[in-house]
């Protein structure tokens, strides 16, 4: 019994050593990633996180927003492919296997992309909505993407990425009259595990051409990209006080 207890403890000591360390890695990345807003995005494989990016970035590009990708994926640089075919510099990470981005692989990265101009960094995490939720990257926000297909207990089943995100994205809306899938409980079970969550109902197709004005479509993807838009400013307002509060020795 007593050995049993030793190796608890020595597991419980390795697994905080072990997350201390990313903290700290963390810590460096936020200064690296300097005035960028940086959005670390969280699913389950599937939900749309790329079909996402290639939704929004166009629209952030049009508002003279500059951007960088960081691609996660345990096997290949397929999704880096086709953020690359958006213009926007891009890097992807290899796990190998591992199932999620920590601190030291986003930091081995960011020697090899051009970040320095960069007004939002979106880091395309591995689809897990389990082992993401405990690394922080140095992002500023975590934002959980969930498809419909996915069922509408998921906030219930994985609230870490839930309670751990500012923003939930409800992805692939326009499948929802082939579905079972109940929208209004999708939010509700979300609301329930974190009552702050700005929520934004996405189509996995971005902005149809010919939806008409203020569709839900629109909305959803055009609110995301406004709330980017939004954090952006706000981080440059927030850094530029407090370089000016410095300066006066405040």
């Amino acid at each position: 019994m007593k050995s049993v207890r030793k190796k608890e403890l020595r597991t419980i000591r390795v697994q905080k050593n072990a997350l201390g360390t990313n903290e700290e890695i963390a810590l460096k990345n936020k200064t690296i990633f300097g005035k960028a807003f940086v959005v670390n995005l969280l699913s389950s494989p599937g939900s749309g996180k790329t079909s996402l990016l290639e939704a929004v970035i166009p629209v952030l590009k049009d508002a003279g927003l500059k951007m960088a990708v960081i691609e996660g994926d345990v096997d290949t640089d397929l999704d880096k492919k086709r953020i690359d075919a958006l213009g926007v510099p891009a890097y992807q990470i290899v796990t190998n296997g591992t199932c999620h981005l920590d601190a030291r692989m986003v930091n081995n990265s960011l020697g090899r992309l051009d970040i320095k101009n960069a007004d939002v960094i979106f880091i395309e995490n591995v689809g897990n909505l389990v082992c993401p939720t405990s690394f922080n990257l140095g992002e500023d926000i975590k934002a959980v993407v969930l498809s419909v297909t996915e069922g509408d207990d998921k906030p219930l089943k994985y609230p870490a990425a839930f309670y751990k995100s500012r923003v939930l994205i409800i992805n692939k809306t326009d499948l929802l009259p082939f579905l079972k899938a109940d929208l209004e409980r999708i939010i509700k079970n979300a609301l329930s595990v974190n009552k702050d969550l700005k929520i934004f109902e996405t189509s996995c197709y971005g902005i149809p051409k010919d939806s008409p004005a203020g569709s839900a479509c629109d909305k959803g993807m055009l609110g995301f990209a406004g709330f980017i838009k939004e954090s952006v400013r706000s981080k440059t307002a927030r850094l530029q006080g407090a370089f000016l509060n410095k300066g006066l020795g405040i």
